[in-house]
Parts: structure tokens; C-alpha cells; sequence
């Protein structure tokens, strides 16, 4: 009987849902379905029944779901057995904003690999809304993003740093005025999901000033937006430490870049984030979480970002 099934077992009982502990392990749901069907095979007996809607556990199902707890803590002090005080184990659950995963995040990675090489660490792409949620309800032990008043009752918050997000075009974007109020620009937004903390920032700036655009293109990958941006299919806002190199490399270019009515640019600050609440036992360590804190903080006097970023143009 493997462990691992009843870990999953335990999880879809605790999670409510096969997709929550899915999500809760880091598994895909139809690995959860298999392992569940292991498990109900190898002990002869359904485990889940259908109510309505509902999973609910057997009455053969809740004991062994009594007797799944009493073995995974059993495991659990067994691979304890000569393990030195300071070694740290398990896993380490981090959702993460995508420019702060490709662009900053590479070098506390790195650091945390070398302070906890035994920890397994499973990180997911997620906006800052989801972020915020999942930590609360425990989907993930850590959320790297950007501040969006995260409620500080339910969520401990500590700062990473702050972020220039820019206006960025293709030198040869033809619409650079963004100043002007009441405009129908023949241009297009190149973006990513609706809930995006940039884009919905930038789209109640639009609305505000009465700007019309032609189309928006909707992608999920901040590299295909850069790609299309430089390609002058349109223009993004997003943080300046994304396009620092191809900033850098067309600095001296004379055409007209995208412009706010501001003289300067506006920062985002980025921060980490876990559970305030004791009540709820976390499945990463509390010595896993401060060595992500270790890792994090020696990282961030060493990421400076560039002042400036082939085929963009910031405003």
C-alpha cells in the first residue's frame, strides 16, 4: 500500500474536493482519480459515494480515513528516525507572480536550493488575486506577488522591493500619446488575463480619460507579450525590469516612446506573503518558510534593477 495514496486520501477529505487537493499537493486531478481508484482497489471497497453533488466518505470510508491519519503520523515520526535536528525536509508549496518568477525570483531559488536540498519546492504561476486566496485557504504555504492591500488579519506581509511599471512599445509605435483624454486609438493592448494587477490598472486609467482602443490581445505568457510588442502588433504595460535589456539596447533610438500624463513612471511593490493564522497546521515547516526568508533576504540586496531595458521603448 503506498503512502502516497493515502496522503491523497487524506487530502481530498481534508480539501473537500479531488480538485482542491489537486491543487493542495501540486498533483493534477486526474493523478488524484488514479490514486483514489488504487487505493479503493486495493482495499476492496469504495472509499467516496456521490450525495447530490457531493464526495462524501463511506462509513468504511471514515474508518479508514481514521486509520490513514494514524499511519501517515506514524510515517511521518519514522522518517524522523536518525535524521540530524537540522535537516530540513519536506515540501514547500509557493504560488508567484510570472514577471517575478522569470525575472527575480531565479537567484532565492538558488539560495533556498543550497540552505534545504531536501525540501521539495513546487512553484506555480498565479496572479495576485489567486495568490492572496490560496494562501489564505492554504492551497499554498507562500505567495510571491504584488500588493494589492492584501488583508494583513489573515496574511503575515513582508516587502521584496518596489517596481517602475512602464508604458512599452515597439520604436515604431505610431500612437504614443496617452495623455490626451477622449482618444480612439488605432492601436492594440497587448495583455494578459483580465484579473492581471497591470492590466486592470492600466484599463481604469483608459476608461478614466475616455481612451478607446482598437482591439486587446489577450495572452498568457509575458514573453509572447514581449514578442508582440516588439514586433509592433500593439503596446503592454508591465513592470520596467521586464524589457531591461531590450531597453538598454534601443536607449539611444530617437523615436517618440508612450506617454503618461505623469512625469514619472508608477511603482508596484512586491512583497511575500503567508497565513497569520496558527489554528490551521501548515504543511511546509515553519524552519522550511525562514529558510525561503533566509534565501529571500540575502537575494535582495544583490537585485538591482536596470534603470533602463532589441525593440522597445519604455514611455
Amino acid at each position: 500500500m503506498e503512502l502516497k495514496n493515502l496522503r491523497t486520501f487524506q487530502a481530498v477529505v481534508d480539501q473537500g474536493s479531488y480538485q482542491k487537493a489537486a491543487e493542495y499537493l501540486g498533483y493534477t486531478q486526474s493523478t488524484i482519480t488514479v490514486q483514489i481508484q488504487q487505493l479503493e482497489e486495493e482495499l476492496g471497497v469504495p472509499l467516496f459515494e456521490r450525495v447530490g453533488r457531493r464526495m462524501v466518505l463511506t462509513q468504511v470510508g471514515e474508518k479508514a480515513l481514521e486509520q490513514t491519519r494514524d499511519l501517515l503520523l506514524a510515517a511521518g515520526r519514522l522518517a524522523a528516525v536518525g535524521q540530524k535536528d537540522s535537516t530540513l525536509s519536506g515540501t514547500l508549496r509557493i504560488d508567484m507572480a510570472e514577471t517575478l518568477l522569470c525575472y527575480k525570483t531565479q537567484p532565492v531559488i538558488q539560495k533556498f536550493r543550497k540552505l534545504a536540498p531536501q525540501v521539495r519546492l513546487i512553484i506555480r504561476s498565479r496572479n495576485c488575486l489567486d495568490i492572496a486566496e490560496n494562501v489564505r485557504s492554504g492551497a499554498c504555504d507562500l505567495g510571491v506577488g504584488y500588493d494589492m492591500d492584501w488583508n494583513r488579519e489573515a496574511l503575515e506581509v513582508e516587502p521584496m522591493g518596489s517596481y517602475d511599471i512602464v508604458l512599452l512599445a515597439s520604436p515604431d509605435f505610431a500612437e504614443p500619446d496617452f495623455t490626451a483624454p477622449g482618444q480612439k486609438k488605432p492601436v492594440s493592448l497587448v495583455t494578459d488575463e483580465p484579473d492581471s494587477i497591470f492590466r486592470r490598472r492600466l484599463e481604469a486609467y483608459l476608461r478614466r480619460q475616455a481612451i478607446e482602443l482598437d482591439v486587446t490581445l489577450e495572452l498568457w505568457s509575458i514573453e509572447t507579450i514581449k514578442r508582440c510588442v516588439m514586433s509592433n502588433l500593439g503596446f503592454t504595460y508591465l513592470p520596467r525590469f521586464v524589457a531591461a535589456e531590450e531597453l538598454a539596447a534601443s536607449s539611444n533610438s530617437s523615436s517618440a516612446s508612450p506617454r503618461w500624463p505623469d512625469s514619472a513612471p508608477e511603482r508596484f511593490k512586491a512583497v511575500w506573503s503567508w497565513e497569520r493564522a496558527l489554528s490551521r497546521p501548515s504543511p511546509a515547516p515553519c524552519r522550511v518558510r525562514n529558510a525561503w526568508r533566509s534565501a529571500a533576504r540575502a537575494s535582495s540586496s544583490a537585485a538591482q534593477e536596470n534603470s533602463q531595458s532589441p525593440g522597445l521603448r519604455k514611455r
